[in-house]
């Protein structure tokens, strides 16, 4: 029966990838922009790299633009060009259209070896000796129905919150380790001072762990930045950058 074959197809591919993507040198938490980017620049150097995203859809605030006009903004187009991302200059601004923009990024991470898995909600961390190891995980509609069902876990050398306002994996640190001192938030908009330091301050921010994107202007309280995207790729690439020059023993 037709309709069996396609259920044994989608079964095993998933199963095939899952179990294939059970250890790994990185998993990227968030497939938002800065994310993407980073799944981008590390899959490129041929690091194995596994992006785990709660939601169904990959992107996170690019989709809606600004106030749900699906347009974002940049500073420069340097990254946009090597993705392949139209642009259009207004002064001394670049507009891309959002929907190109997430689509581009996405598809560009996974052809360059990135794996992504949506509604894959990470609840936990391995860390054993002060380093981390790996995640624990759940699907989503579990956690949203609040099921008490077992999660599984999945193993890492190196985690990149790029969860974005929430930063969710420096939360589980600040609420599991007594002397990690950090206070979530964030100051008011001010796009040029958000979009320098979110790039100056993306690295590593406990053992093992980085930060990418809006995580980092939440863990050091930066300001806001609004609909502005070049600080997310830079934060994305840069955070990469890092990762593979400790990888290379840099």
């Amino acid at each position: 029966m037709k309709e069996i074959d396609i259920s044994k197809a989608i079964i095993g591919e998933y199963n095939k990838r899952l179990l294939e993507s059970l250890e790994n040198e990185v998993i990227i938490v968030g497939a938002g922009p800065a994310g993407l980017a980073a799944a981008y620049y590390l899959a490129k150097s041929k690091i194995k790299t596994l992006v785990l995203e709660k939601r169904l859809s990959i992107g996170g605030g690019i989709w809606g633009g600004a106030a749900g006009y699906s347009a974002v903004a940049f500073d420069d187009k340097d990254i946009l060009d090597e993705l392949g991302i139209k642009t259009k200059k207004i002064k001394n601004i670049y507009i891309s259209d959002s929907i190109e923009f997430a689509t581009a990024l996405c598809y560009r991470a996974k052809q360059a070896g990135a794996e992504i898995f949506n509604l894959t909600q990470v609840e936990d961390l391995i860390i054993k000796n002060n380093s981390i190891e790996g995640v624990v995980v759940n699907n989503t509609p579990i956690n949203i129905a609040n099921l008490h069902v077992d999660p599984f876990c999945i193993k890492s050398s190196y985690i990149v919150d790029a969860t974005g306002h929430q930063a969710e994996i420096v939360n589980i640190l600040r609420k599991k380790i007594k002397d990690f001192n950090i206070e979530l938030g964030e100051s008011f908009m001010d796009v040029e001072e958000a979009e320098k330091r979110v790039v100056e301050k993306t690295g590593e921010i406990y053992q093992r762990v980085y930060v990418a994107g809006m995580s980092v202007c939440s863990a050091y309280n930066l300001p806001r930045m609004g609909p502005i995207f070049g600080g997310m790729l830079k934060s994305g690439k840069k955070v990469a950058e890092l990762i593979k020059k400790r990888e290379n023993g840099e």
